[in-house]
């Protein structure tokens, strides 16, 4: 703290705004790169599940259509087998024509119990090449190098290898089999399979028909999204890679491969969480988001996978980091260069030119001016400057010439004292002259008190006779104003009244138009009832001509002719309500219209009288005012007779005391020529005083 204080203001200044900069950019920066960094996130998270839902909706339409294909077929072979209308070959033939149409399908298959096709195995042992030593029909219908073979199939009765067809035998429903490997005359092909039970109509078991599709056809499809770099993956209920375009050799292998991987796919199984941040084989942290494929027909769910390296989404935050501190220490070090030039021009270099001119004046040299270069504090403390030395420079002046007039004032002193001695022996004289006078003042004074008492008890009566007069003025005014105030009343109530009456009169105007109005609805009502009555006629007549078939129309005609009528007598009996209603409103019009003039009538009157009212009470006011002033008047009268009488008395007594006095004077007269001879001694003493004042005087230069 104390080496701070032996610092420059310039220093200060500088520390204090190169501190306040960092801070302002530093906190700046940091919360842009904190918002930066989520949009980052938030951006990468919602790219890897739009790709993940994209691919997702890819699988879970294809195994849709798999699954509605599917079970279309095995509805065809329930059918065919009631029927007897396939023979094997034509289903096999089926099964062709279907792989061919269906590029996006490695294999067709299906697997029926003993004898539960045509009741013919023993007659198809080994017969075909898609027989086998059973005779059941089992073929193998599938893509072989660039052909469609027929096999038949194996494994389909061992437990694990011959799940594609033990499970849907089991669980009668839709199964849809792990990726696994299986071996055909061409090789090992890894695939998904699509297994759907063949029931009748009691629900037995038959067989199954199976829809596979190669592994391979699923990369393919997952390699087409890459998200920011990344990629999507399949990954199956169990856990399963089915497509991983990343790293293929991980296909049908477990996704938990390692603890933390294992950790988060636990998590997405039991609902509690669809992402998360894992290491991969490279150490790189992997944003991994999963979105659930709910399998047609079945409560399996597979998912998909989409990992984004995390270095990847945060590219962009990573780069703008860096750029934002280049940035934030360039600014800062313009800023600061721009902050500590216009600091030294502006305060540094003004108050360093101040504090040279106040060391000058320190020195006696009250000539010193600033310059006024701008209208800013800086210029007003410059203009209040110059005015502080320009008023000290007057102020030294008024000194120096009061000093002068000082000394020139105490010679003169010392001359008047003596004439002052010579003055006192005059004034003794004089003093006696007064006494007598005095004398003769306290006698006329006497006589004066006695005329000032008659004169005061007369004007006492007066204002007693003007305060009576001015109470019953105030009663008289209060009376007026509320008799104004009741008229008042009354000229309102009957404007409201008035008003009351102008709506009700155009109220009944306005329910004699709407009975007009009225009037015509009710005619053109007779007249479409007449109308409709004719119409009616008409009707019936058309009808009485068809005969038999027109009778139910003609009855329908007379009801209709019926109603006509009735609706004329009641148009009539309304029509003549209103006429009625018309001539009252008429009547009731005419009375408003007297009511009404009746009403201005006692408006106006009631106007006029509140007028006179008015007069009356302005000039009550006018008359009580004049009361209370001759009151006021009368009152001060006394009051001015009663200050007369005594000053009178006073003058009495001080005639009395001035006599008196006048003698004391005489020997005070006395005793000034003794001070007469001091004052002298004083003027000498001052003289060498102002003498000694301008001598300092002479060190500021003025």
């Amino acid at each position: 703290m104390a080496l701070y204080r032996r610092l420059s203001l310039t220093v200060k200044f500088v520390l204090v705004v190169s501190l306040v900069i960092i801070v302002i950019f530093f906190f700046s920066l940091i919360a842009n790169l904190l918002n930066l960094r989520s949009v980052s996130i938030s951006n990468g998270e919602l790219e890897a599940e739009v790709a993940g839902r994209s691919y997702a909706e890819t699988i879970q339409n294809s195994m849709v259509d798999i699954e509605s294909a599917a079970k279309v077929f095995t509805e065809v072979l329930v059918e065919s087998r009631e029927h007897q209308t396939l023979s094997r070959e034509e289903v096999i033939s089926t099964m062709k024509s279907m792989l061919e149409n269906r590029p996006e399908l490695f294999a067709i298959s299906t697997v029926w119990e003993p004898n539960a096709f045509d009741q013919n195995d023993q007659a198809n042992i080994n017969k075909m090449p898609y027989d086998d030593g059973t005779g059941r029909f089992i073929p193998y219908v599938l893509r072989n190098q660039g052909s469609i073979t027929v096999e038949p199939l194996k494994n389909y009765d061992v437990e694990g290898a011959g799940d594609y067809y033990l499970l849907p035998k089991k669980e009668k429903k839709p199964i849809y089999i792990e990726p696994y490997s299986y071996e055909t005359t061409g090789g090992a092909i890894e695939m998904i399979s699509v297994m759907l039970p063949i029931l009748d109509k009691s629900g037995t078991f038959l067989g199954t028909v199976g829809f596979d599709v190669s592994l391979s056809k699923l990369q393919e499809d997952a390699d087409k999204y890459k998200p920011m770099g990344g990629y999507v993956s399949l990954v199956t209920g169990n856990g399963k890679y089915a497509a991983n375009p990343n790293d293929p050799e991980s296909v049908l292998k477990d996704f938990g491969d390692t603890e933390e991987k294992a950790a988060l796919w636990r998590q997405v199984k039991n609902g509690k969480s669809v992402q998360g941040y894992t290491n991969n084989s490279k150490g790189e942290n992997v944003l991994r988001i999963f979105v659930p494929i709910p399998l047609p027909e079945s409560d399996q769910v597979w998912y998909t996978q989409t990992a984004i390296p995390k270095a990847t989404i945060m590219a962009d935050y990573e780069q703008t980091k860096t750029e934002s501190f280049i940035i934030m220490i360039v600014g800062m070090l313009i800023l600061g260069i721009v902050i500590v030039l216009q600091l030294w021009l502006m305060v540094i270099k003004p108050l360093r030119v101040l504090s040279e001119k106040l060391q000058l004046m320190a020195q006696g040299d009250l000539t010193q001016t600033l310059q006024v270069r701008n209208d800013d504090e800086f210029g007003k403390m410059s203009s209040h400057f110059n005015q502080m030395t320009y008023k000290l420079r007057e102020m030294f002046g008024i000194v120096a010439d009061l000093s002068m007039s000082v000394g020139a004032t105490s010679e003169e002193l010392t001359a008047n004292a003596e004439q002052t001695g010579k003055a006192a022996e005059q004034i003794a004289v004089a003093i006696g002259r007064v006494a007598e006078g005095a004398q003769l003042q306290n006698g006329y004074a006497g006589e004066s008190s006695l005329a000032m008492s008659d004169l005061s008890i007369g004007v006492q009566r007066i204002a007693d006779s003007s305060s009576a007069v001015s109470a019953s003025a105030d009663e008289v005014t209060d009376q007026t104003k509320r008799g104004s105030a009741q008229l008042q009343m009354a000229v309102n109530q009957m404007t409201e009244l008035k008003q009351s009456v102008d709506e009700t009169s155009l109220a009944i105007e306005r329910l004699g138009e709407r009975s007009v109005q009225i009037s015509g609805i009710i005619g053109l009502i007779s007249n479409i009832s007449k109308q409709t009555n004719l119409l009616a006629l008409n009707a019936a007549i058309e009808a009485s001509r068809v005969g038999e078939q027109g009778r139910g129309f003609a009855v329908v005609a007379s009801e209709i002719r019926m109603l006509a009528d009735q609706t004329k007598q009641a148009a009539e009996q309304v029509t003549e309500l209103v006429e009625h209603v018309v001539q009252d409103t008429n009547q009731a019009s005419q009375a408003m219209a007297v009511g009404n003039e009746q009403v201005r009538i006692g408006v106006q009157g009631v106007s006029d009288s509140d007028l006179l009212f008015t007069s009356i009470l302005a000039e009550m006011t006018q008359v009580t005012d004049q009361i209370q002033e001759v009151s006021a008047a009368a009152q001060q009268m006394t009051a001015g007779t009663e200050q007369i009488s005594a000053s009178v008395k006073v003058l009495a007594e001080l005639a009395s005391e001035a006599s008196a006095d006048s003698q004391s004077v005489a020997a005070a007269s006395e005793e000034q020529l003794a001070s007469m001879e001091e004052i002298s001694a004083s003027t000498e003493s001052l003289s060498s005083m102002v003498q000694d004042l301008l001598d300092k005087l002479s060190y500021f230069k003025i």
